[in-house]
């Protein structure tokens, strides 16, 4: 009796280390979507800004080539996390986006600027297929955010080690 007592307690606390480790995981994809959903919005008033005119194709395509090295290993990232959280769903989700970037970084020929290239990037078929992958990664990063969101809240709304005071507002 004694020794299923102690498995219990040696379970609960694992139990209760599994659900810190899984809120700090939870918390770590909300800061790493977050700092990739910033990024895709510099992408976005980048592409936007050449569209209008405001800079050249060789500062855009600078300014743009300079994170993307930074945002493929973001994405890397994002997908590990997913891994070490058993999300396989969310998995499967992430793994298109992080597989496009790593072949396009993959398809650039030895010797060009980058992913983003001067010559071509103000022509305009290529500048319309930039903003729409963009807007594509926005919108992933942002439901992606939210999603992990209402995860670590349900997660943490799950947690009822210290009760509520009493006559305590629901709201």
């Amino acid at each position: 009796l004694i020794l299923l007592d102690s498995l219990l307690q040696e379970s609960q606390r694992y139990l209760t280390f599994m659900m810190v480790s899984q809120e700090l995981l939870l918390m770590f994809s909300i800061l790493v979507t977050s700092l990739m959903l910033f990024l895709t919005v510099y992408f976005m008033i980048t592409l936007s800004d050449l569209e209008s005119d405001f800079i050249n194709s060789l500062d855009c395509s600078a300014r743009l080539n300079r994170w993307t090295i930074p945002r493929l290993v973001f994405m890397v990232m994002h997908s590990l996390l997913l891994v070490a959280q058993y999300s396989w769903v969310m998995l499967l989700v992430s793994l298109p986006f992080t597989i496009w970037l790593v072949y396009s970084r993959l398809k650039v020929k030895q010797g060009d600027s980058g992913l983003y290239d001067p010559t071509e990037i103000h022509i305009r078929e290529n500048l319309r297929g930039a903003i729409k992958e963009s807007l594509g990664f926005m919108g992933y990063h942002m439901a992606s955010f939210f999603i992990y969101m209402w995860l670590l809240v349900s997660l943490m709304s799950m947690n009822t080690d210290t009760p509520g005071v009493s006559g305590e507002v629901p709201w």
